[in-house]
């Protein structure tokens, strides 16, 4: 009886943590049920890609910019970043350095930068690219 009521108490513990990471999978809280939005952070060769962040328009599930930071220091010079929504051209993004110590040298956790890109209005947007050559 003993060992019985382990095996219903391991069963029990393992149904509450399934049932608790169920309660952690991607689901939309935007008034459209039909909308699913989220974010990734993606290595890029040469760039760690983190904190995407979309500028959206809810009333006709439009993008209209996307923001992200590079924990690198990128040049910031146009066309080392840009960014392909659902598979269209590449659009040039914004590049701004945050240098704590503005010497030009990455120095790591400090330094890092912003990638702003103003993209063309994208109803549906479905898949994003990051493309940095610089």
């Amino acid at each position: 009886m003993h060992n019985s009521s382990k095996l219903l108490l391991a069963l029990a513990a393992a149904g509450a943590i399934a049932g608790g990471a169920s309660a952690f999978t991607a689901t939309s809280t935007i008034d459209n049920a039909a909308v699913h939005v989220g974010s990734v952070a993606q290595s890029v060769s040469g760039a760690n890609i983190t904190n995407v962040a979309y500028s959206y328009t809810p009333e006709s599930d439009t993008t209209t910019a996307i923001s992200a930071k590079a924990e690198e220091l990128l040049p910031t010079k146009a066309g080392v970043v840009r960014v392909s929504i659902n598979g269209d051209p590449l659009e040039t993004c914004t590049v701004s350095q945050t240098d704590a110590d503005q010497d030009g040298i990455d120095d790591g956790a400090t330094d890092f930068s912003d990638i702003t890109c103003d993209i063309a209005d994208t109803p549906g947007v479905t898949s994003v690219r990051f493309v940095v050559n610089g």
